[in-house]
């Protein structure tokens, strides 16, 4: 019974130490919205397994043929066009087949190519894709702090008190953006967020 009431007077006088020297404190997301100017890449898979029926001329080189002069018609240039072999086989499929892939900054162009069909083809995925330097990194990290020292500012002010300095930063943000292109993804505005902390006085 010693033992236990000793055991719980150092564990109150470890909290009660903890409790003085841990400052009050205050912690909110800081927010700044920016544009990006993304690349898009859609890809699309060319198989023999999406041909359902046997027909003359419907080889895998003549229904890869009648899907890239589709593109072509549609206006897509196809020395942007890569294939993907090595792709399509990892995902496997029995029968012969490509992945093709395409990359462009121009949306209408990327709606045009997810646009046109082809005998034997099918949607892969469509992606965009921004990259940041560390500079503007930097830029946007400052700016969202600052929206966050206002933001704890004014709760601050709400509650009679005041903040002190920024005594944590969370920043995961990285310099590739890679978002999957769905609903309104499409759209240039992202938001750069943080979590600060400051001393609440």
């Amino acid at each position: 019974m010693k033992k236990l009431a000793f055991n719980l007077i150092i564990l109150l006088m470890t909290m009660t130490g903890i409790a003085q020297t841990t400052p009050n404190s205050i912690s909110v997301y800081g927010s700044y919205e920016y544009q990006i100017k993304p690349e898009y890449k859609a890809r699309m898979i060319i198989s023999m397994n999406n041909v359902y029926y046997d027909a003359p001329g419907m080889a895998f080189p003549e229904i890869k043929k009648s899907y890239l002069d589709n593109l072509t018609k549609a206006g897509i240039q196809i020395n942007s066009i890569t294939d993907d072999a090595l792709g399509y086989a990892t995902l496997g499929y029995e029968k012969e087949g490509t992945i093709i892939e395409y990359k462009t900054k121009d949306l209408n162009n990327l709606k045009k190519f997810l646009e046109t069909k082809g005998l034997g083809v099918t949607k892969s995925d469509a992606t965009i894709e921004t990259t940041f330097t560390d500079e503007e990194l930097a830029n946007y990290a400052k700016l969202a702090y600052d929206n966050a020292k206002k933001k704890a500012e004014n709760i601050a002010k709400k509650i009679d008190r005041k903040i002190g300095n920024a005594i944590f930063i969370s920043d995961t943000n990285g310099n590739i953006l890679t978002e999957s292109l769905y609903y309104n993804s499409s759209d240039t505005n992202r938001t750069y967020q943080i979590t600060v902390s400051f001393e609440l006085l």
